[in-house]
């Protein structure tokens, strides 16, 4: 085993560390959340890493991008993070500098055993959703904005892109700070190694991070089933009277997180 590998296992299994050695990640966006995922993807021991991003590293993307430094500045992201990796001889490495469109996303993506979404383009998002549906990959997607971020597994059919935005199909280009960045990023690896070891994770729910309230929640993504009751008329004001107060006490323990994403 590689010596630099030691510290995993305990952690994980020698058999699940020689399995992540022969399996291939996918990463969509090399930015902000695609630079840490990249990073621990290849620290973990994965055997590969596909890289894609159409974009080049410029001053405004060093406060939350950890592979923007001098050497890297004014070269494509994936590439520029490719040859790095192949100086330490970390992991295989292959990069696009190509953006993700509905004629190249399934082409990209083949030979991926998972993807991760580090986009921050809503329409660039669905399409890798749609790619990875029919080439039946799985997805973990993540975003992040100011001090918090979400991130959610997507197994092919799951649609859970319309579950998290709803109807929106644009995404702002909010301001981000570098460890709301990191963290995130660093539950989309997480999630990216649980899919591939087949240990449980975030599929159909939503896990929601907030660093500047010190708060992290997991909230259920899909529709629970309608449970359909009998009740007597004379039990019927008692159970409105109970719904009522409960929905009273839930509004005022309630938080809202705006989900934006960028990379």
């Amino acid at each position: 085993m590689d010596e630099r590998l030691k510290r995993n296992i305990g952690a994980i299994t020698f058999e699940e560390q020689n399995l992540l050695s022969q399996k291939t990640v996918f990463v969509a966006g090399c930015g902000g959340l695609g630079g840490f995922v990249a990073e621990m993807l290849s620290r973990i021991g994965i055997g590969k890493l596909i890289l894609c991003d159409f974009d080049e590293f410029c001053d405004s993307n060093y406060n939350r991008q950890v592979f923007c430094i001098g050497r890297t500045m004014g070269k494509n992201k994936a590439e520029g993070i490719a040859e790095l990796f192949r100086e330490d001889d970390r992991c295989e490495v292959v990069a696009y500098a190509e953006r993700i469109t509905p004629l190249n996303a399934l082409t990209l993506i083949e030979g991926a055993d998972v993807v991760v979404d580090a986009l921050d383009n809503m329409r660039a998002r669905y399409d890798l959703q749609h790619a990875c549906k029919k080439a039946g990959i799985p997805m973990v997607t993540g975003g992040v904005s100011h001090w918090h971020g979400h991130v959610s597994t997507i197994f092919p059919g799951d649609d859970t892109l319309k579950k998290i935005f709803g109807n929106a199909r644009e995404e702002t280009k909010p301001s981000v700070v570098c460890f709301a960045a990191g963290v995130i990023g660093c539950n989309q690896a997480a999630e990216a190694v649980k899919v591939l070891l087949g240990r449980p994770g975030l599929r159909g729910k939503l896990l929601i991070v907030d660093l500047n309230g010190m708060m992290a929640r997991v909230l259920p993504l899909a529709a629970q089933p309608k449970k359909i009751l009998r009740v007597n008329s004379s039990d019927l004001g008692k159970r409105r009277a109970r719904r009522k107060r409960r929905r009273h006490a839930e509004s005022e323990n309630t938080e809202t997180v705006i989900i934006e994403t960028d990379t």
